[in-house]
């Protein structure tokens, strides 16, 4: 009797579970994906911002960055002039703070001693400021002191001397060529772009327009029958400001950027020239439209 009980139980068992819908397999759960962490994402950010006095409140000395700080120019406040070389240096002694910049972050650092530049290694001329780690991690270029002046410096767009950015138009080969041709160059159809940038040197929003071109020389390379910088102001053409030239045609140039190393809302033009060896760097002023130079060109360049 106990043995048909459980066989009918069995029965029963198994007509229960053909009466049942067959369901899908269930997938096994996925695991959480984690949240990317933000410092992950972020470009190196560098330190905060700081706060503090400007020109014409106080002096200003703006650097290059040749493995050490090589002063480009400064603002004396006291004298309320624009000065170059031993003054700026004298500005800042070993232990002051100064603020230093890559394309994408800045820092905080402490001056040292005076330093030979890299660029002039070998000279024994001792015209820089040794800052410790600035040959280290990010790729500086440019530094201030004291720090709350970094805010008066403007690099160009990164782009400018792309093939994008460098290509002319008709119009401008055209009042790009008279104007190389009146200052002595042999244009043709050669006449090249090696930069053009939008700066705003008043203020006002309007940008203005600087051009580095050149000629290349057919016969010799990383030589050129003309090479130059003009400034077309608000982008005006028929007004182009001639800036600078290679005396030995075997430079081109570029601007790197703006500065107010005064104060007074007329923004400085950080100028550069690079040839194969190596390169230099000058601040050019503008007064009542005409460039003048703060200085000569840094690490020797120009001469």
């Amino acid at each position: 009797m106990r043995r048909t009980s459980n066989l009918f139980a069995c029965a029963l068992a198994l007509l229960a579970s053909s009466c049942k819908k067959d369901e899908p397999p269930q997938e096994a759960p996925k695991p959480a994906t984690p949240e990317p962490e933000v410092d992950s994402l972020r470009v190196a950010e560098g330190d905060p911002p700081v706060d503090g006095p400007v020109p014409p409140e106080t002096s200003m000395v703006f650097f290059g960055v040749e493995g050490s700080l090589y002063p480009l120019a400064c603002y004396d406040a006291a004298k309320k002039a624009l000065l170059s070389g031993e003054p700026c240096l004298a500005m800042v002694p070993a232990g002051a703070e100064v603020r230093v910049a890559s394309e994408d972050a800045e820092y905080n650092k402490v001056a040292g001693e005076r330093a030979e530049p890299h660029c002039l290694i070998g000279s024994g001329k001792n015209v820089a400021v040794a800052v410790e780690g600035i040959t280290e991690g990010a790729s500086f270029f440019y530094g201030v002191w004291p720090r709350s002046t970094m805010k008066l410096v403007k690099p160009v767009d990164r782009d400018s001397t792309s093939p994008r950015a460098t290509q002319l138009g008709s119009d401008e080969v055209t009042k790009l060529s008279a104007a190389v041709k009146a200052k002595g160059g042999s244009v043709g159809d050669e006449l090249r772009a090696h930069q053009v940038a939008e700066v705003d040197l008043d203020g006002q929003g309007k940008p203005d327009k600087v051009y580095s071109v050149f000629v290349p020389d057919p016969s010799i390379s990383e030589q050129y029958r003309w090479s130059g910088l003009f400034l077309a102001p608000e982008g005006n053409l028929d007004g182009l400001v001639f800036i600078a030239q290679s005396k030995s045609k075997r430079d081109v140039f570029e601007v790197r950027g703006t500065v107010d190393l005064d104060g007074d809302g007329q923004r400085e033009l950080w100028t550069r020239m690079v040839f194969e060896e190596g390169a230099g760097d000058r601040i050019v002023t503008f007064q009542d439209g005409k460039p003048k130079a703060v200085g000569d060109w840094s690490c020797g360049a120009g001469v």
